[in-house]
């Protein structure tokens, strides 16, 4: 059976739900991809000479070439505002084909510029994805990730020993 090509539109972006509690980028975004890096280990030769596997991860990122909007409100706003904290989000890469990519993200603050006067500005980004996105069915996807609160992702505060004392090993 010969593969089939989808076309990039119409489709959905949005993070953290709907406005006002989140932004839809949809009409500002001329380029969207979910992408992969991989992690590989070296593997290990061992004395009968074989080699065992070396241990692999990967993490995914968002990116994106979006117009700027400068209003109220708009995306820089919300960047600005929200730079370090964790939203869901919603990307269907095209509709009639109904399937979403969704997890959470965190929220980098955009550049705000041009390269051409009179031009409409755009900005590439490129957002970490928080664990591993979810690839599936895009209406089991838009109500999933949206009810979700943002959330600044901190460590946890040092603990304090008082002179003289012994620290507890947890």
């Amino acid at each position: 059976m010969p593969g089939t090509a989808t076309k990039l539109g119409p489709g959905e972006l949005t993070i953290g739900g709907a406005p006002p509690a989140g932004i839809d980028l949809s009409c500002q975004v001329s380029a969207a991809k979910i992408e992969w890096d991989k992690d590989k280990e070296d593997d290990t030769p061992v004395l009968c000479g074989e080699s065992i596997a070396g241990g692999v991860s990967y993490t995914a990122k968002l990116t994106a070439t979006v117009l700027l909007d400068l209003s109220d409100g708009g995306m820089v706003d919300f960047t600005w505002t929200n730079k370090g904290l964790t939203f869901p989000f919603v990307f269907t890469p095209n509709d009639t084909a109904a399937k979403s990519v969704t997890g959470d993200l965190i929220v980098d603050p955009l550049d705000v510029g041009g390269d051409e006067v009179k031009k409409n500005m755009s900005v590439d980004l490129e957002w970490d994805i928080v664990g591993e996105p979810l690839w599936g069915d895009a209406t089991i996807a838009r109500s999933g990730p949206a009810t979700r609160q943002p959330r600044r992702a901190e460590p946890a505060p040092p603990a304090t020993v008082a002179a003289g004392e012994i620290p507890e090993l947890v």
